[in-house]
């Protein structure tokens, strides 16, 4: 939604199991968590990279 380069902070929007999650002023490099699927399981988004209305980074899904 929202990218400050300047500040290395970010708004996104996670949509997960029909449902949005928004998620606030996170900055660079911090853990985004959020549960999802049938048995809630704990996911986590981490933002390594960013531009001008892009961020990019990795997904942590957890071992079975």
């Amino acid at each position: 939604r929202k990218v400050d380069p300047k500040k290395s902070k970010y708004t996104m929007n996670v949509f997960a199991d029909d449902r949005k999650i928004e998620k606030k002023d996170k900055n660079l490099g911090e853990p985004v968590q959020f549960y999802s699927g049938k048995d809630r399981q704990l996911y986590e988004l981490v933002v390594f990279e960013m531009a001008k209305n892009k961020v990019s980074g990795y997904l942590s899904t957890p071992k079975h």
